[in-house]
């Protein structure tokens, strides 16, 4: 049986409720997996409880990648297709999410591009949309789906339901899924006050993407959201860590 690599889970569940913390939270739902170091699948947040309230290692259960359990405590996601496929088609992936943020999963449903209100929208080239007639993604086909529709990218829409964003490291993948949630709710509050962006030609949005871009600001944004969460739960000693949008 693989050891469990409790040093990378140990963030990983930070990262989890840095991601509640900064709106990714709903209910008991969204998920998080980090490729197995040994080969033997995958360590995934275990079922029934929310983003906030993953605290370290034991809050993962290690799945192989036909979706069996074999160890740790709790259950795993009927949704652990999302993260298996793409650790199979994505090499370059160690670390996946899946989680419904508010406007994020507004702009999952309406047939548009992110729009360049702010320089968010800049950390990503293009996010495409998966659609699928199915409203959970259960079955390796569907994940497979899914997986050949992220393509090359490291976040995507999935259509009237949520996104994924992935990365080579905790950090990276964390970060992403931050930035994108941030240019989606900038796209929304501005589509509502019936603004129109001004668009950067595709040759400028290039560029500001490699200016902003950089795993020197990924490394600052990680350190920064990591103080962020250590100021709230101080702030808060009651929690035990636990943290609730």
């Amino acid at each position: 049986m693989s050891h469990r690599p409790d040093e990378f889970l140990a963030e990983l569940a930070k990262a989890c409720r840095i991601l509640e913390m900064e709106g990714h939270g709903d209910f008991t739902l969204g998920h998080a997996a980090f490729r197995d170091p040994q080969g033997h699948g995958f360590w995934m947040k275990r079922n029934a409880y929310g983003l906030g309230e993953i605290r370290g290692p034991e809050d993962f259960v290690l799945v192989d990648m036909n979706g069996v359990k074999m160890s740790g405590e709790g259950g795993r996601h009927s949704e652990w297709p999302i993260h298996s496929e793409i650790f199979r088609l994505r090499p370059d992936i160690h670390v996946t999410f899946h989680t419904h943020p508010l406007h994020a999963c507004i702009m999952s449903g309406a047939n548009v591009d992110v729009e360049a209100f702010t320089l968010d929208a800049d950390y990503f080239v293009a996010i495409p949309r998966h659609t699928a007639d199915v409203a959970l993604i259960k079955t390796r086909d569907e994940g497979e789906a899914m997986a050949q529709a992220l393509g090359p990218h490291k976040a995507m829409f999935l259509a009237n339901h949520g996104v994924v964003f992935c990365g080579n490291s905790v950090a990276e993948a964390a970060c992403i899924g931050v930035f994108l949630e941030h240019a989606c709710r900038a796209h929304v509050m501005g589509a509502a006050a019936n603004l129109q962006p001004v668009f950067p030609t595709a040759a400028t949005r290039s560029i500001r993407h490699q200016q902003i871009m950089s795993p020197i600001h990924v490394d600052q944004t990680w350190a920064y959201l990591n103080r962020k969460l250590d100021h709230l739960c101080a702030a808060n000693p009651l929690s035990n860590g636990v943290v609730y949008r």
